[in-house]
């Protein structure tokens, strides 16, 4: 028996522990057997502080599930003793780890040549950068259900490989909030459950506009600036607008039997142009809210934060008011958004996990919210991601909450989310620690070592410019 990296036992476990269990279980170690094969954790009942070793093996499906438990221990050291006899005395029974469905297999190509995405193509280079990303989603293809039987085909097309990326994430972030999943209905696309309370979730994108075979161009801060006007809100209202009219078997989400009574919340990700989730997150508070923040650039030197409210968006002739403040939104509790459900994010959940190949390094900086009440300027952290790291699938999840949902939504129920509120022309937040705004990964060939890590906050380097920012 030998140590297992915690992230890649939470990722091969994500969907095989039961979320109650973990409410009351706190798992403590983690271990694989000698031929990697079987897993197993240590861990604390927290209901009576006593300590278990359970022991998973694959089944015919390859998900890991189950096979051997041993409870009520005194001690860790106990737990620890008890979870290696399990791995050596351990005989597999192959009857009873058959299932009737064979392996989900997301990568044997059944798109045409000329229809695959570029993304999904990358994923097929062995020796390219994104071979972790590749062996994360086959380790979560294993547990997941295609209701509509045409994941595979979308999810190597170029028409479809953004939108199931984004429902993967989704999936698993759901998961780690300790979600149940409803797979009765075919729309909308997931119905969630924790504790008693149940969720509507439709996901929604903003499409590509961008060529596949432009280059990358990340605009400018004047035409970023530009583009925040009307084109990026109305980016964003266009495919919210469009999920509001839809329907399905005639009818739409909100009155369908299994959807009744819940909240509905829209899931939605920006994918027009490379790296444009980085970047167009503040069109949402915009087109939900109708608030515009500026940062102002006054005469003597200092920088003020301007909130104007009230915003309406123009389009042709057309004026468009906030979405959340027109009463045909009222069944829609609240959108959900986040910049990092994209490949690079799964890549590095698999770098992190140990997959990969170790002759590409990736490097992340990221953006996240400083919770110091007298700045307008975010923690910046960069470094080298590596097996040391521990990102979870919550990062960068923010919720913008409805102020006239008919069925508000509890934001207890995502506790590692950020929280946004419509409060008299003024957002109010509730954001976790260095929730990430925005992040970039960089990958980089055959570099020997790791670049070096950097820390950008205000309790140092903050403190150099805070005479000249009036904060």
């Amino acid at each position: 028996m030998k140590t297992l990296n915690s992230n890649k036992a939470n990722l091969l476990l994500l969907f095989t522990r039961d979320p109650y269990v973990k409410l009351v279980n706190k798992e403590l170690e983690y271990y694989c057997s000698d031929d990697n094969s079987l897993i197993g954790f240590v861990s604390l009942d927290k209901e009576d502080d006593t300590f278990h070793a359970m022991l998973f093996d694959r089944d015919s499906r390859n998900k890991y599930c189950l096979v051997s438990m041993k409870l009520d221990y005194c001690s860790i050291e106990e737990a620890r003793l008890g979870l290696e006899k399990l791995m050596d005395t351990y005989t597999k029974n192959d009857d009873a780890l058959r299932r009737e469905q064979p392996a989900n297999d997301f990568f044997t190509s059944i798109a045409k040549p000329e229809q695959r995405h570029p993304f999904f193509e990358l994923l097929l280079d062995k020796d390219g950068f994104f071979c972790a990303a590749k062996s994360v989603i086959e380790e979560l293809s294993y547990h997941f259900e295609d209701r509509d039987g045409n994941f595979v085909n979308q999810f190597q097309s170029k028409n479809g490989f953004d939108a199931r990326i984004w429902e993967l994430y989704l999936w698993c972030y759901f998961r780690e909030e300790n979600f149940h999943f409803n797979y009765d209905y075919d729309a909308p696309d997931f119905i969630i459950e924790k504790m008693g309370f149940e969720v509507a979730i439709e996901a929604v994108h903003v499409a590509r506009k961008q060529s596949f075979t432009d280059p990358v161009n990340i605009p400018t801060f004047e035409e970023i600036r530009k583009k925040m006007e009307d084109e990026i809100p109305l980016m964003y209202g266009s495919p919210l607008y469009s999920k509001l009219k839809h329907t399905y078997q005639n009818q739409p989400y909100w009155e369908l039997a299994h959807v009744k009574g819940k909240p509905l919340v829209y899931a939605i990700a920006d994918f027009h142009a490379d790296m444009s989730m980085t970047w167009s997150f503040p069109g949402i508070i915009s087109i939900l809210y109708g608030i515009d923040q500026k940062a102002i650039h006054n005469d003597d030197g200092t920088i003020s934060l301007e909130n104007e409210s009230g915003v309406v968006f123009q389009k042709g002739e057309l004026k468009i008011r906030p979405l959340f403040l027109d009463d045909q939104f009222k069944h829609v509790s609240a959108v959900l958004f986040s910049p990092c459900g994209t490949l690079s994010k799964f890549n590095r959940m698999g770098v992190q996990a140990g997959y990969g190949n170790r002759k590409n390094k990736l490097f992340q900086i990221k953006m996240g919210y400083n919770n110091a009440s007298d700045t307008i300027f975010p923690n910046i952290f960069g470094g080298p991601v590596n097996d040391n790291c521990h990102e979870t699938w919550a990062d960068g999840i923010q919720i913008f909450h409805n102020p006239l949902a008919e069925l508000p939504l509890d934001p207890a129920l995502f506790p590692h989310a950020g929280h946004h509120f419509y409060d008299n022309g003024l957002i109010r937040s509730s954001i976790p620690q260095n929730h990430i705004i925005s992040t970039t990964t960089y990958n980089i060939k055959n570099l020997p070592i790791d670049p070096p890590s950097f820390t950008f906050q205000s309790a140092d380097k903050f403190d150099e410019i805070i005479k000249k920012w009036r904060m």
